[in-house]
């Protein structure tokens, strides 16, 4: 599992769009989504500044200041999408039932990372398409500029909001971020 400080927000790059754009998760505005896209850099827009927040010891959680400490990105099945398999990234309240809002963080061994979801699994990884929008794909064979994905350092968080992750199933249960939830 790749190093990310869960104390301090990151900026997103990906190869194919240069430093000019970076990953935006906006707030959460259509009943309690929002979306996960490309666009022109600004690294002090609270959508461009991500928390990688470490779940257990292969998967991180991925939530923007904007979007707020009980919220994630996450997967789900968009009939309007035309990327084979139809999945595409969003912004959606957290909650432990759903697998699709942890994300593997993998090198490529070129100093890039790709990332994979829990719910698709190792096979398809998050793309940046062409037109800025996001997409996962099983087209994963290298290169993949649109699939390479490096992180810059921002800011320090020092925000008690963003120090856990509140998961919700019948009842609410806090993790910390150093609690090992298999003795939970």
């Amino acid at each position: 599992m790749a190093n990310f400080d869960p104390n301090r927000w990151y900026q997103l790059l990906v190869k194919s769009t240069s430093d000019a754009q970076s990953m935006d998760g906006t707030s959460l505005f259509n009943n309690g989504g929002g979306a996960v896209f490309f666009q022109i850099t600004n690294t002090s827009d609270a959508e461009q500044q991500w928390q990688l927040y470490p779940y257990n010891s292969s998967f991180y959680v991925l939530r923007t200041k904007a979007s707020g400490p009980d919220s994630a990105m996450n997967v789900f099945a968009s009939d309007t999408e035309s990327t084979p398999g139809g999945t595409v990234p969003a912004m959606h309240n957290f909650a432990l039932s759903d697998d699709s809002k942890f994300w593997q963080i993998s090198p490529w061994g070129d100093g890039t990372f790709f990332l994979t979801n829990a719910a698709n699994g190792t096979a398809w990884h998050l793309l940046v398409k062409s037109n800025s929008l996001m997409a996962m794909s099983s087209n994963i064979t290298l290169p993949q500029d649109g699939q390479s994905f490096s992180f810059n350092a921002l800011g320090i968080i020092d925000d008690d909001n963003f120090s856990s992750l509140n998961v919700y199933t019948t009842l609410p249960v806090i993790f910390k971020q150093h609690t090992n939830i298999n003795t939970l």
